[in-house]
């Protein structure tokens, strides 16, 4: 491997070089002159680079050789023009000149640019007015321009012209004073626009700073006022008031008194001629007039006073306007929120109206924050409570509904039910999980004629409203209110009161006003249906009272979670009911009493045969009870099958048991007659009978010996236990038949919460086994056919099992 060459770097004489072999010392010659080219390039290089530079150097010198030149001979000249004889005679000469000469036109001069400043002014407020520039800047402008109308006007003979700029200055003033009012008033603007403002308004009006604090209060007053009117239309704007209320405080407490004397102490430290802005005016052309104004205007000084506005002042100043504030404010808020007729809107505004005042009301001074959180609730507690008291009081239109469906009822229409076969129902659609026509089907279950439907679809609007209210009252109480952490000093026990105080009592507060409300307007409409019902007329007695019924039922199954009677509306429906079973129970006892009276005239006993037993004795009821039973459940079936709750049905079992035992157990007080004929023969009475129970024209009908079925039914049992002569073992057998009878109804209309001392069945029982000479064997038995029978038919009288 050939060794790499030396480094000539490091010999110390040329002599080390020739040391090294032949070819070693040509390698590093070509070495050395390949780095000689190299250097030699660069530095050609590098000498062409500076010598671009070394020339722009050498023709700046040049330059500034000619520049030194000029100067020098500048400053010559000007060495020899300022000779001081030389300046004292230029001077000498001008004063002369001016004398001589330049007096004369001194006054025109003055004058011509006097007026010329003056036209210009009522231009410059203008523009200044409408391009939206400084009122303050204006305000210096009129200020100018006054004083070059008093000195002109003071002159000999003033030009005509001054007039007409005097109205012109005076229309542009209110124009001024105008735009610092809407400048007071507005909501935006902030303390540097306020103070300036303010200043503006000191030198357009020569007012102290108490009578502008006192101006700015009252405009920010109107402006609170004027919100509250428009917020009738936008109810935005009761907000924006209250902003501007608060706003007002914190910018009174931020700018007075400090802040505005000391822009007003500026504002009278320099003359106004002085101030830059001024010249800034192109159209006044100051720079040209300034010399012909005069000392007296160029020198003037506005009067203002600063210092006259006291710390205490101003406390008692911002104290009394806040305090006429709240009050303007909670006056137009009582009249606004009377337009508001949606209560969740209104809550919507207390939240809205409670968040920004406990959100700012620390920024409010010489007002009691708590009374005026306390105005605020009032305010929207009363007209709360006055929006449900008129949202529940809409119930009695359910009751005029109904009084006027009894007053216009129409036999056949009002209570007309379509069939369930009927091609409407049958035709309707069956889509979508056939949710229209299940409705249908259990409308027309429920027995919901039109006129029902209509009376149970105003309530149902109406409870829905009132189900609003208390979803409202609820969203009140799980409302929390965020306290602002620099409002007071123990800041827990007042976060906790505003808690309690909003969402807490106030929403107790509703409560208690809804549940009063909805007690009066139940008690109400109790009183208007039972009015009502007292109306109802005897020969639609039943269908009507079926129809309120099914009015009570409705209003009952949607009562209010608010209301705390769930049994509204028992003794009227217990009234309702008794009249339901008087005419439903009316028809079958009419009946029964004809078919008794067939049998009391006949000449055996048709069950006779049937008896069981040893001795013998019935087991099944004689036909008449049977039938009795069969009529009373469909009479029960023609006024609907929904209207027989477990109390409709105890009403008419008792009323079953009062007739059944006023028919088995009131002797008899004379003959039983059926179309003038007395029941003294077994063919002419089974005859007479026919005939009466064919056309209708018993006893009943014809109102001979008494005028209702209880009188009839005692003289059927006259019939029963006095025929003529039926011998003494048939009366013996009807008695035991009769028993059996009893035993079979007793069962058919037990009812647990009658006693056996109030039940006439009972009685009537122990009237027959008295006068019945059997062993009580023999009457326990017959007790348990007839409960047992009673068991096996009892299905047969769905209604009344």
């Amino acid at each position: 491997m050939a060794s790499e060459d030396p480094d000539p770097k490091i010999f110390s004489s040329w002599e080390d070089a020739f040391q090294y072999p032949i070819p070693t010392v040509r390698g590093m010659e070509k070495q050395l002159r390949r780095d000689i080219d190299s250097n030699r390039e660069k530095l050609r290089t590098l000498v062409g680079a500076s010598y671009r530079d070394l020339l722009g150097t050498a023709e700046t010198i040049i330059e500034m050789d000619g520049q030194m030149r000029d100067v020098e001979t500048l400053i010559g000249d000007i060495g020899q023009n300022c000779n001081t004889r030389l300046i004292e005679r230029k001077v000498t000469n001008l004063r002369a000149w001016d004398k001589e000469i330049g007096a004369r036109d001194s006054a025109r001069l003055a004058f011509t640019s006097q007026l010329a400043v003056l036209r210009s002014c009522p231009d410059v407020i203008s523009t200044l007015l409408r391009t939206g520039g400084s009122v303050l800047l204006a305000a210096k402008v009129l200020v100018i321009s006054r004083l070059l109308h008093a000195k002109l006007s003071k002159r000999p003979s003033p030009p005509p012209y001054l007039e007409t700029l005097r109205g012109r200055l005076a229309t542009l003033r209110r124009r001024l004073l105008a735009r610092i009012d809407r400048r007071f008033k507005s909501l935006e603007v902030e303390k540097d626009a306020l103070v300036e403002a303010m200043c503006a308004f000191t030198l357009a009006t020569s007012s102290g700073p108490g009578d502008v604090v006192r101006h700015f209060h009252h405009l920010r007053l109107e402006a609170v006022s004027e919100y509250m009117r428009e917020a009738a239309r936008e109810h935005g704007n009761m907000l924006t008031a209250l902003r501007l209320y608060l706003k007002t405080s914190r910018d009174t407490q931020a700018v007075v008194p400090i802040q505005l004397s000391q822009a007003l102490g500026k504002l009278k430290a320099v003359p106004i001629f002085k101030g830059r802005d001024l010249y800034d005016l192109i159209e006044l052309n100051l720079d040209v007039h300034e010399r012909w104004v005069g000392e007296d205007i160029k020198s003037f000084t506005p009067y203002v006073r600063h210092d006259d506005l006291s710390k205490v002042e101003a406390e008692r100043t911002l104290k009394q306007w806040a305090g006429q504030g709240i009050k303007a404010f909670l006056e137009g808020l009582k009249g606004t929120i009377r337009h508001v007729q949606d209560l969740k809107e209104l809550m919507q505004l207390r939240r809205q109206v409670l968040e920004l005042w406990l959100g700012q009301h620390q920024y409010s001074s010489g007002i009691d924050s708590a009374e005026v959180l306390d105005g605020l609730r009032e305010v929207f507690n009363e007209q709360a409570r006055a929006l449900i008291h008129a949202r529940v009081t809409k119930l009695k239109g359910v009751g005029s509904a109904v009084e006027h469906v009894i007053r216009d009822w129409q036999e056949g229409v009002s209570d007309a039910l379509p069939s369930l076969w009927s091609s409407s129902m049958t035709s309707m659609d069956t889509n979508n999980g056939a949710k229209a026509y299940r409705q249908r089907l259990m409308d027309l279950s429920t027995g919901k004629s039109q006129p029902l439907q209509d009376v149970t679809a105003q309530y149902n609007a109406w409870s829905q409203g009132i189900q609003t209210v208390e979803q409202i009252v609820k969203q009140l109480k799980a409302t929390k209110w965020v306290e602002d952490v620099d409002d007071a000093d123990d800041e827990d026990d007042l976060l906790s009161s505003k808690q309690m105080l909003l969402s807490e009592d106030d929403p107790r507060a509703l409560e208690d006003t809804l549940r009063d409300s909805l007690s009066d307007a139940f008690a109400q409409l109790e009183s208007s249906l039972s009015s009502t019902a007292s109306k109802i007329s005897n020969e639609q007695q039943g269908h009507q009272a079926t129809f309120l019924l099914r009015t009570w039922r409705e209003i009952r199954k949607s009562l209010p979670q608010s209301f705390g009677n769930p049994n509204i509306g028992n003794d009227m429906i217990l009234n309702l009911l008794t009249i339901l079973a008087k005419t439903a129970l009316s028809p079958p006892f009419n009946k029964c009493s004809r078919r008794i009276s067939k049998i009391s005239h006949a000449t055996h006993l048709p069950a006779r045969q049937l008896w069981e037993g040893d001795p013998e004795l019935p087991v099944l009821p004689s036909p008449w009870s049977y039938r009795l039973l069969l009529d009373i459940m469909q009479s029960m079936a023609d006024y609907g099958t929904d209207i027989w709750s477990p109390e409709a049905v105890r009403v008419i079992k008792r009323g079953m048991t009062e007739q059944l035992a006023s028919m088995l157990v009131k002797p008899p007080e004379t003959a039983f007659k059926v179309n003038g004929h007395v029941n003294g023969g077994v063919n002419g009475g089974d005859e007479a009978i026919d005939t009466a129970e064919e056309t209708d024209e018993g006893p009943e009908a014809k109102g001979e010996g008494g005028d209702g079925p209880p009188h009839i039914d005692a003289q059927i049992h006259g019939s029963i236990t006095n025929s003529d002569n039926p011998g003494p073992e048939r009366g013996e057998d009807i008695k035991v038949q009769n028993l059996f009878d009893v035993f079979y109804l007793s069962n058919a209309t037990a009812i647990k919460e009658l006693n056996d001392d109030d039940n006439g069945l009972v009685r009537c029982q122990r009237s027959l086994i008295e006068e019945i000479a059997l062993e009580a064997e023999c009457v326990e038995r017959m007790r348990k056919n007839a409960a047992e029978y009673w068991k096996r038919t009892s299905l047969l009288f769905g209604l009344l099992a």
